[in-house]
């Protein structure tokens, strides 16, 4: 036989994990076969499918039956390597130069037929090197197959005890829990919340107060010359919507501080005055708007009370609406938000919201403007 069919025989009866020839040959579902051993041992931390380590297909561990064919072969295949390996040069009696055939039990050693009947080992147990060699194999073979077991018993013990150890674990989470929620145990919330006066915070707040004045040559300028701003009244069209118009009974003027950014806050003393109008106004409107209607949405956002015969009404600008609520006493709050482009405002007295001009079109300065109306 040519060494290349030897080397292929040899090559199909020797075990891919292990690289010796096989013990104990077990075929798995795709083909390959593997020591018994190897292949418990090489997948013993998984469970049901395992991957073959030669075509990487799929396979389930189960109860293999040993490839009896296979074992036969591997078992020749090893005997004729083992005398083949005995006919070397090397493994020639040294005395004798006889192949060394008999194996002594007690010094453990390879023996000629010679040597084994000398006076040396004449007394001890001797066998045939295959003998010897198929014993030594066995035993081994069962000392896998104990350790294969008790890695198993292990395993299967340890899985448990990582069961039990996270149970213990999470019943020692809970308590942890329980234990920091019964330390930190909330009072109980007391729902009627009490209110009383800030002391200091008025006298603190007025630190920052400040007058809106005048701008007399404006005011001045506007009182009279201007028939259109002099004075205002308030119709109602058929939907209920107020528009204003001029009569020449009127005082008009605007602050003489300008608002490009930020937010501010102001209060206009109405009093008992039945006929007033107050916010603010786009710099460019009392040079823009000289007609006979004055346009709410053209940079005018207002708040306005006018009486008409009995009645007294609110009004808004910006769009122009009817505020349908009381009219506030005393004082009036106007809050102005530039960046959120609001204009709020407040009745003081009541402490409650009038009404928000929401989206309002600033195109800056803004000035503070004033409105009194004579009938």
């Amino acid at each position: 036989m040519s060494s290349g069919i030897l080397q292929v025989f040899q090559r199909e009866l020797t075990c891919p994990i292990c690289m010796n020839y096989f013990i104990d040959p077990v075929t798995i579902d795709c083909g390959h076969s593997f020591c018994r051993p190897c292949f418990y041992l090489n997948w013993q931390d998984i469970p049901l499918l395992v991957q073959c380590s030669e075509c990487r297909k799929s396979t389930r561990q189960r109860n293999l039956e040993t490839n009896i064919h296979l074992k036969k072969m591997a078992s020749l295949a090893r005997k004729a390597s083992l005398w083949q390996f005995l006919s070397s040069e090397e493994q020639m009696c040294g005395t004798h130069r006889e192949t060394k055939k008999m194996f002594c039990e007690v010094d453990r050693s390879l023996l000629c037929l010679l040597c084994s009947s000398s006076q040396k080992h004449r007394d001890h147990k001797h066998c045939p090197i295959e003998w010897a060699a198929e014993e030594h194999r066995e035993k081994l073979l069962k000392k896998m197959q104990s350790l294969w077991e008790e890695a198993c018993e292990n395993h299967r013990n340890l899985n448990m005890e990582t069961t039990r150890t996270k149970y213990w674990k999470g019943f020692g989470d809970i308590l942890h829990r329980s234990e920091s929620v019964l330390l930190h145990k909330p009072q109980p919330l007391n729902l009627e919340l009490s209110s009383g006066p800030i002391a200091g915070l008025m006298d603190r707040l007025n630190q920052f107060r400040v007058h809106i004045t005048l701008h007399h040559e404006e005011a001045n300028s506007h009182i009279f010359r201007y028939e259109i701003l002099r004075s205002m009244c308030i119709e109602c069209d058929h939907q209920d919507v107020p528009y204003i118009t001029a009569t020449p009974r009127s005082f008009l003027a605007w602050g003489a501080q300008t608002f490009t950014s930020g937010k501010y806050y102001w209060e206009f003393h109405v009093g008992d005055s039945w006929n007033w109008a107050f916010g603010v106004c786009n710099t460019y409107w009392k040079e823009k708007n000289q007609n006979e209607k004055i346009d709410g949405e053209e940079g005018l956002f207002l708040l306005g009370c006018v009486k008409n015969d009995i009645q007294c009404r609110l009004f808004t600008t910006s769009p122009l609406m009817l505020q349908y609520i009381p009219r506030p006493t005393s004082q009036v709050g106007l809050f102005l938000d530039y960046e959120a482009k609001t204009v709020s405002f407040v009745d003081v007295n009541q402490s409650s919201l009038i009404y928000t001009i929401p989206n309002c079109s600033f195109s800056p300065p803004l000035r503070p403007i004033f409105c009194c109306i004579h009938f």
